[in-house]
Order: C-alpha cells, then sequence, then structure tokens
C-alpha cells in the first residue's frame, strides 16, 4: 500500500509538473513504463482506485493525464459549467490573513481548487497545518462573470476568488 502511494505521488508529479505532457496534458503510457518503470497493471489500480479523480485514460487507452492541480501549461480543454450555490476551499490557519486581504489565487497552480464539501475541504486543509474551511459564494461569482470548471469528483476550478465571495466562519 505505501508504495501504492509513492507511485501515486511520483505519477501526479509527473503528469502536473514536469515537461512530459503535451499541449493537452497527454502521457503516452508506452514513455511511464518504458522510461520510467511503471507498471500497467499499477497504474491502472492508481487511475481506478483514485477516489480524488485526479487521473483519467485516453479514450483510446494510450495515455494518461492530470485532471487538476498542474503547475505547466496545459490546455485541458475544460468547459465552464454551473457550479453549487456555495463551493469550500480549505486552507491552513496559518494564510487566513492573507487570503481576506487578498483572496485565493492559483498560487504555482493553474487554477484555485474548490470543493463540494466541508469534509473534502477540511482534508485539503489539514495539509497545510491547522485546517480551516472558506466558504465561496459561487453563485455571485457566476452572476458577475466567472467561470467554473468541473474537474471531477467534487472538485471545481476558477482562476481566482476575490475577497469580496469568501466567508470565514469561525477561526480564533
Amino acid at each position: 500500500m505505501n508504495n501504492q502511494i509513492q507511485e501515486s505521488k511520483r505519477l501526479a508529479y509527473l503528469l502536473r509538473h514536469s515537461y512530459l505532457p503535451n499541449h493537452n496534458g497527454w502521457v503516452s503510457i508506452s514513455v511511464l513504463i518504458q522510461e520510467y518503470n511503471f507498471v500497467i497493471q499499477d497504474l491502472e489500480h492508481i487511475l481506478f482506485e483514485d477516489t480524488k479523480g485526479r487521473f483519467e485514460f485516453s479514450n483510446d487507452g494510450l495515455s494518461v493525464r492530470a485532471l487538476y492541480g498542474h503547475t505547466i501549461n496545459v490546455d485541458l480543454e475544460l468547459i465552464p459549467s454551473s457550479p453549487p450555490t456555495i463551493l469550500y476551499h480549505g486552507t491552513a490557519v496559518k494564510y487566513i490573513e492573507r487570503i481576506i486581504k487578498e483572496g485565493l489565487k492559483p498560487r504555482k497552480r493553474n487554477y484555485v481548487h474548490l470543493s463540494e464539501t466541508t469534509d473534502m475541504a477540511q482534508q485539503v486543509g489539514a495539509r497545510h497545518g491547522v485546517p480551516i474551511v472558506l466558504s465561496v459564494d459561487a453563485k455571485s461569482m457566476v452572476e458577475d462573470g466567472y467561470k467554473f470548471y468541473k474537474a471531477q469528483r467534487g472538485v471545481w476550478l476558477v482562476d481566482c476568488v476575490p475577497s469580496k465571495y469568501i466567508k470565514v466562519d469561525s477561526y480564533e
């Protein structure tokens, strides 16, 4: 299991941050097998067992890509979608003052990632320190012209979230 987690992280890095993906984010499975020593059964297991929906196989089954989290320029050909009224962003308490002042920015990523549930956001926030969940008024953002993209399994992407759309329920 531990090896599976390491392989999943290594795959995520290669698909999100390396020079390997083409302009649409695809990487040939044969390259991953021949040059990076992945085993096809491990790739299938990583993709099919991934509860976060981070990856997908191409229709022909010859390539794989990450669906979000990129720091490299890729065009995932995302289509704007209507998000739920409220979305959530998990972060750490140590970042809250900056977020209140500046809003949410993608930083090194291509998009700000938002979650459909507070549980998902809480898990994300816990990776960065003492977690806090922020509510984002997606309905008002859409009314004001912001475009949202559904990445996969409850993850939504947006270019940025100005602070006026963010609600901090509580923190100390």
